[in-house]
């Protein structure tokens, strides 16, 4: 972001000039007369025409006969006053004499009345002044206007980036081109240009009201308005000082622009010493679109240097709306992309639990694959911790190290800490490792210690490490995984098995001659968990299937044998150590695909019907002294009417005699290709009771419960899905749930859910009856309100809440929400929070800030992180 300030002082060292006359006019002061203004080609020689050329020097010796010629005839010297000389196109209009008479002369297109700005010094002081005043803010319109295109054009619906992007770099093949009203050369040294020179090179262009060059000490001095602009700046200065030879400038009162910030601003002086390094005093610049001031960066002085990356600023001060808000007495920064060391941004809250919520980062740059992140952060009602991050990076390798101590918890009256460790290793682009290792001192840390944006809700904490190797056919990972309770209502030996380890081998392979698919599923785990059953389990599952499948149908059947060893240990009394159980599975899946084209008025469609049969066979075998080690029943979908077990893991394999009907018909768009509508209808007809449970009674109904979905595109913006199950045996709704979204990017967002589910004893799922709705929708001047409510009728209780402000605008953003939410866990296998004996669960609330300056920095709590996250459909802009 700071890097475009230095940008513009390579713009004139790669300048070849060539100078030449221009028909223009000619103004001479006639005393009492005024001025006379006359035809400068009547004067000229005809041979002293626009030229180009590769080089100054070169030009002004082909020029030098000519010159001298012209200068022993009547050497035409304008005594218009250089220094008020416009180089902008309209009227220029001077006085002379005593009669006050005004000449005026016309240059370009008339700008038929339209105001055009003049100078004016005077000015005061004042502590709440603008940090530009009005005439440079037209200066900043007028540059704008010599871009290519309005770097703010699309700031109200994107991050405001420039969109041009520059081509190939023509400059050191196309010519440069010199006009000027007239020139002289002195002691073939020094070529003087005067009046209106303009100097253009493929995208580059220079104007101003006089300039020289020198070829001896090759020194280009530009005076009087001087204005430079290309696909990439455009700036303005009164004065330009450069020496070709050394790289060294100097620019007096500049104002400039850089689109790809887009960034504008401001310098009394500017010092460039050399390629690279440049100084700047009392330099100020905003990201704000001209006219507007809201936030600006002041610095006395400030240096910059392009080798290594970094800058630095003396006396440097933040203001927003004109207010003086932040000051410091040195800072230093990076200039590109480059890690530099350095304090961040804080971020700060505030929360029922921590009171006061406040986090000043440090960053460290350690080497170019090393660095380190330090976070102290103070909580009123607990005290001081003190956070560190090590990340790491080599050329396979990636990873980091995290802590966080709080010495002493003054609400606890003891120590908390936790850590981490990941890392990923590449060794071979089919061999790769993961770790990732995690724990805390105590059940409640995340509960009371984790920011409450980003509060955890597991109530165990995972840590894993494993090796993967994959190439096409063949898939290979040894697992470990462990896990540490971090919920204090769960009862010691409760928690998961520990998979020490878990190592998978499948092999599969389709035949490209015959319709023949096999594969092969190969597993072995060591669960292990304290004081309860633990053991080996190895689990082989062979397949082959013959895939047929043309435009109109599908046809699929599979043979499976699945084989499973168990060894285990502290098994239960009367139950076998060592047990073993092999089955057959053969399913067949198949369908039809019918089409049809039919129109609406105007608008035509593409109309299926697409019925689908899943046939499943497993013959019953008795399970129950198998442990349940990572085994559950899935989730009933309609995704589940076609798998080949209802369990998750292979400690149950279901017991099948049943098929599965269903239909599914869609309307899609025939100009877009976009699903209008889309409904199916399914359901499993059993032809023998299910002995196989995990826990409960066998079932015995004959029919599943059937599965009705429907969703559709109701406008471009507005969109609905719902399903419903219908309950066989209470003759009544099982589950349902109903969404409607409203999408209009990126301003209005609108989200509006029911969920039902009765209670299953088989699954250990509870009821719920939820209404969810949220939304983002624009109130005034790019003011919108954020806000989410998430209630549950059989609780009678909010499990989320949150309402917000968020301003848009071209040069800042800003976020401030209250949150009321659930401070408690979820389980796991139901994703429900976890409610008390009384059916309460523990409420907190805090309130959020965000403020971000465009291009610059943003302070606060990361908002826009947790809208993310918790409004759907919601996308931060940058």
């Amino acid at each position: 972001m700071y890097r475009q300030l230095f940008f513009i002082f390579f713009l004139f060292s790669y300048l070849e000039l060539g100078f030449a006359n221009d028909n223009d006019w000619n103004c001479n002061n006639q005393g009492k007369e005024g001025w006379a203004c006359g035809d400068l080609t009547a004067h000229k020689n005809t041979d002293n025409s626009t030229s180009s050329a590769p080089s100054l020097p070169a030009t002004a010796d082909k020029k030098k006969s000519d010159l001298e010629q012209h200068s022993k005839k009547e050497p035409v010297i304008s005594n218009k006053p250089p220094q008020v000389a416009s180089k902008n196109s309209g009227w220029n209009c001077y006085t002379g004499g005593e009669n006050e008479k005004w000449n005026c002369s016309l240059k370009g297109a008339d700008p038929k009345g339209q105001t055009k700005f003049v100078e004016d010094k005077a000015g005061s002081f004042s502590l709440f002044s603008d940090a530009f005043d009005l005439n440079q803010e037209q200066k900043f319109k007028m540059l704008q206007s010599n871009l290519k295109y309005d770097p703010w054009e699309n700031c109200s619906n994107a991050s405001g980036k420039y969109r041009y992007v520059q081509g190939k770099d023509t400059r050191d093949t196309v010519p440069m081109n010199v006009t000027a009203d007239y020139t002289e050369v002195f002691d073939k040294e020094i070529t003087s240009f005067f009046g209106n020179v303009e100097i253009v090179r493929a995208d580059q262009k220079v104007s101003s009201d006089r300039a020289s060059y020198d070829t001896v000490s090759e020194t280009m001095d530009a005076q009087g308005q001087v204005l430079y602009s290309e696909n990439e700046i455009s700036l303005f200065s009164d004065t330009v000082l450069l020496n070709l030879k050394s790289n060294e400038a100097r620019l007096r009162d500049a104002i400039f622009i850089s689109p790809s910030g887009p960034i504008r601003g401001s310098a009394d002086v500017v010092y460039r010493d050399n390629k690279f390094l440049s100084r700047y005093k009392n330099a100020a610049f905003t990201s704000c679109r001209p006219g507007n001031q809201d936030w600006v960066l002041h610095a006395d002085r400030l240096k910059m240097n392009k080798q290594t990356g970094k800058g630095s600023a003396k006396h440097a001060w933040l203001e927003f709306k004109s207010v003086p808000l932040l000051y410091t007495p040195y800072i230093s920064f990076p200039t590109d992309d480059r890690r530099t060391t350095g304090i961040l941004a804080p971020s700060f809250g505030s929360a029922d639990e921590n009171g006061f919520d406040i986090s000043l980062p440090y960053y460290w740059n350690i080497a170019p694959n090393y660095d380190l992140l330090l976070r102290p952060r103070y909580m009123s009602k607990r005290g001081v911790m003190i956070g560190a991050e090590f990340r790491y990076l080599t050329e396979k390798t990636n990873g980091l190290i995290g802590l966080e101590y709080l010495p002493y918890d003054i609400l606890e009256q003891k120590q908390r800490y936790s850590g981490t460790f990941k890392n990923r290793t590449i060794f071979t682009p089919s061999l790769d490792s993961n770790i990732d290792l995690n724990y805390v001192s105590d059940d409640e840390y995340f509960d009371e210690l984790n920011n409450a944006l980003g509060m955890s809700n597991d109530r165990f904490l995972q840590s894993q490490a494993n090796l993967n190797y994959h190439r096409e056919g063949v898939f290979f990972t040894t697992h470990f995984e462990s896990y540490q309770t971090i919920d204090k209502d769960v009862l010691e030996g409760d928690e998961p098995y520990q998979q020490l380890p878990q190592v998978i081998l499948n092999f599969d392979h389709s035949f490209e001659d015959w319709p023949i698919d096999i594969a092969m599923d190969n597993e072995y785990v060591n669960f292990h968990r304290n004081g309860r059953v633990s053991g080996h389990r190895i689990n082989v599952k062979p397949s082959i299937s013959i895939p047929i499948k043309t435009a109109g149908y599908f046809f699929k059947p599979k043979f499976s044998w699945q084989h499973s060893e168990y060894f285990l240990n502290n098994q239960i009394d009367g139950k076998p150590s060592s047990i073993s159980r092999s089955l057959p599975i053969f399913s067949t899946d198949s369908g039809l695909i019918f089409e049809r084209d039919i129109k609406f008025e105007d608008s035509s469609f593409l109309h299926t019907l697409e019925p689908r049969l899943f046939y499943l066979y497993i013959p019953d075998k008795n399970q129950d002294d198998i442990p349940v080690f990572d085994s559950s029943l899935y989730d009933f979908s309609f995704s589940s009417l076609f798998r080949e077990n209802r369990f998750s893991g292979s400690d149950r394999v279901q017991d099948a005699n049943q098929i599965t009907a269903a239909i599914t018909s869609r309307l899609i768009d025939s100009k877009t290709g976009k699903e209008r509508l889309k409904f199916s209808l399914g359901e499993i007809f059993y032809f023998k009771d299910r002995e196989v449970v995990i826990k409960g009674k066998p079932e015995r109904h004959g029919f599943s419960n059937p599965i009705a979905a429907l969703s559709g595109q109701i406008t471009k913006q507005l969109s609905f899905s719902s399903d419903l199950h219908w309950g066989l045996e209470k003759k009544d709704i099982a589950r349902g749930h109903v969404q409607l979204t409203y999408r209009n990017q990126p301003h209005q967002l609108f989200n509006l859910g029911y969920r039902y589910r009765e209670a299953d004893e088989r699954s250990a799922i509870k009821s719920i009856s939820r209404i969810d709705t949220s939304i983002r929708w624009p109130i005034i001047d790019n003011w919108f309100g954020v806000g989410r409510l998430q209630y549950s009728f059989k609780y009678q209780s909010t499990t989320e809440s949150f309402v917000g402000l968020e301003k848009d605008s071209c040069c800042w953003r800003f976020r401030i929400i209250w949150r009321r939410f659930a401070n408690t866990l979820k389980d796991s296998s139901t994703n429900d929070f976890v409610f008390d004996e009384n059916n309460e669960i523990e409420m907190d609330e805090g309130i959020f800030v965000q403020m971000e300056l465009k291009g610059l920095t943003s302070f606060g709590d990361k908002v826009d992180e947790f809208l993310e996250k918790n409004l759907s459909g919601y996308q931060s802009l940058d």
